[in-house]
């Protein structure tokens, strides 16, 4: 009995308390549910950000950009005897990897041929001298008795013309007038046949002289050969490949050694469209697309963390059109002096040296300086947003624009003039803006001046 009146009890009081846990709890939720009264007529509280905001500057120092390259030779000379024969001296610079400078003897083919053929031509030449001047001596004879010969014409004639009178007046017999014309007639065949013997010595005296000419000719390239027989460098620098002997015979035209310039050195690049575009737009220069304006460029080459520079000139097209794969423009960078190295950063304490020139395959950096002909704005890089996109500060409001972005440099970035209507007056912002509205209020700071508070 008792054991039951205790299960009452128990179940009653658990009752009571799941129902005052129930009252209370929607005591609790309908003062939640409770709307608050709002004061009629009041504004939203005013919130300003503050901002950090630097000047836009204006640009004056062009534009320089980075590019990779590739060290190529200028050129590569190959030596060609122009002659042929046996080669009996060979210079010892005249080996694989050997510098040689330009005029320095290479090779010397025998030239005993070429000396005797030039003393056979020298003999010859003398002989048609000879022949010349004794031609010219008959000449001169032969006018003198040309010479003569017309004066005994003269008298022939003026007795003829005595004798025809003296026949007309029947002073002299037909005899004495046939011996009168015999004797003019005479004279006039001895001044025909010395006409034509002069004919011919002048005649002969243009055969000599063409032959001597032609001798003299035929000297001139016998001499030119023997010359030839010492075949010499024509460039300074490094024997690249060597292919003969001593004692050894070569053709005319055969390539016996190859020689790399290194007086220049070029570089091979590629360059952007619109890098070129900055290279085509500078002051002063005219430009048919194919022809750049020469183009200042600084060359740099890194080893260990250790750098050095050379100076060279972007001036060329590499072919005539961009690269089918990367669409970019090849081109050259000549260097016109390999050995003039700079020292840029050194390693304190570092006992490396700097290269002594450039050499052929290196692979380098580029930096171009180029100046466009174009008004350029520089800003921080930390106020570039996403989109190209960036905020002033102007008389306590934000304002977004969006730029045309040139190029990024070591200390801020680079955007057109005419993007939009900016200014060097006008405050760009470079603090992190959380969720910025246009027109926003901001109060400015750290300026570069001093603290503006605007409102």
């Amino acid at each position: 009995m008792k054991t039951i009146q205790t299960s009452i009890k128990s179940v009653l009081f658990q009752s009571a308390v799941s129902l005052i846990l129930l009252v209370l709890t929607g005591i609790i939720i309908g003062i939640l549910m409770t709307p608050k009264e709002v004061p009629k007529n009041s504004d939203p509280p005013i919130t300003m950000n503050t901002v950090e905001a630097v000047p836009i500057e204006r640009h004056y120092g062009g534009i320089d950009f980075k590019v990779d390259g590739e060290v190529i030779p200028f050129r590569q000379l190959d030596i060609v005897p122009e002659i042929e024969g046996r080669i009996v001296y060979k210079s010892d610079n005249c080996r694989l990897g050997h510098s040689v400078r330009s005029g320095e003897i290479l090779l010397r083919i025998d030239p005993t041929d070429y000396t005797l053929e030039v003393e056979l031509l020298i003999e010859t030449i003398e002989q048609a001298k000879v022949n010349l001047a004794e031609n010219t001596v008959q000449i001169d004879n032969t006018k003198k008795e040309l010479e003569l010969a017309t004066k005994q014409l003269e008298l022939r004639q003026r007795d003829w013309e005595r004798n025809q009178i003296l026949a007309q007046r029947n002073a002299i017999s037909a005899a004495e007038l046939d011996t009168a014309l015999s004797s003019l007639l005479s004279a006039e065949e001895t001044i025909q046949k010395l006409n034509n013997q002069l004919n011919i010595y002048e005649t002969q005296k243009n055969k000599f002289a063409v032959a001597l000419r032609k001798e003299e000719i035929t000297l001139k390239t016998v001499k030119l050969n023997l010359e030839r027989t010492e075949v010499k460098a024509p460039i300074n620098g490094i024997v690249t490949a060597d292919s003969f002997e001593v004692n050894s015979f070569v053709q005319r035209g055969t390539s016996v050694a190859k020689i790399l310039d290194t007086s220049k050195l070029e570089i091979q690049c590629s360059l952007y469209m619109k890098q070129i575009q900055w290279i085509w737009r500078q002051d002063g220069t005219e430009n048919n697309g194919y022809v750049f304006p020469p183009t200042p460029a600084t060359i740099l080459y890194e080893i260990d963390g250790e750098q050095w520079t050379w100076e060279g000139t972007l001036q060329t097209l590499d072919g005539g059109g961009l690269n089918a794969v990367t669409r970019m423009v090849p081109c050259r960078v000549k260097v016109d002096d390999p050995q003039a190295v700079h020292s840029v950063h050194v390693a304190e304490n570092s006992t490396n040296h700097a290269p002594p020139t450039l050499f052929s395959g290196m692979y380098v950096s580029i930096i171009v300086h180029s100046k466009p002909a174009v008004s350029l704005y520089r800003i921080p890089e930390k106020a570039l947003l996403p989109g190209n996109t960036i905020w002033t500060a102007t008389n306590g409001k934000l304002h977004r624009h969006t730029i045309r972005v040139a190029t990024t440099i070591p200390d801020g970035v680079l955007f057109y003039a005419d993007s939009e209507e900016l200014s060097p007056s006008d405050l760009v912002v470079v603090s992190p803006l959380a969720a910025p509205v246009e027109g926003g209020n901001v109060r400015v700071i750290n300026t570069g001046t001093k603290d503006v508070a605007q409102k």
